[in-house]
């Protein structure tokens, strides 16, 4: 009975050993017309404010995350994968972050974004969403 515990014993470490730690990134990564709204992956070309939230993940207090906001194809009003605007923040003690952008005086040419979030320079996920 004492080695099948202490062989149960040795299964269960060699098994925590092997998990893989959770790696530093994003949690609940939302896109809202309104800030702190629900989560939207399309929005009306008049929309006035475009707002992302995110949770932070073991992120450490020194690192400085960065929000990348990204035209992808605005049908040839700004080149592809144009970046539109960059919001450094540094992390400290926050367990989450958010960022915004305002709608272009001409209004939002309409076709595909994506907000890149990155860690010390490295992109770690993406938010795509859309203006139609």
């Amino acid at each position: 009975m004492k080695s099948v515990l202490v062989l149960a014993i040795a299964a269960l470490a060699a098994l925590t050993l092997a998990m893989p730690a959770q790696a530093a990134g994003f949690d609940n990564i939302v896109v809202s017309a309104t800030k702190g709204g629900e989560p939207q992956s399309e929005f009306p070309a008049d929309t006035p404010v475009v707002y992302l939230s995110a949770d932070l993940v073991d992120i450490p207090a020194t690192s400085t995350i960065t929000f990348s906001w990204i035209s992808i194809d605005s049908h040839g009003v700004a080149p592809a994968n144009y970046t539109i605007d960059k919001v450094d923040l540094h992390v400290g003690e926050n367990t989450e972050a958010d960022s915004q952008l305002s709608k272009p005086t001409a209004g939002w040419p309409v076709g595909t974004y994506r907000v890149d979030l990155s860690i010390d320079g490295t992109v770690a996920d993406s938010a795509p969403f859309s203006i139609r």
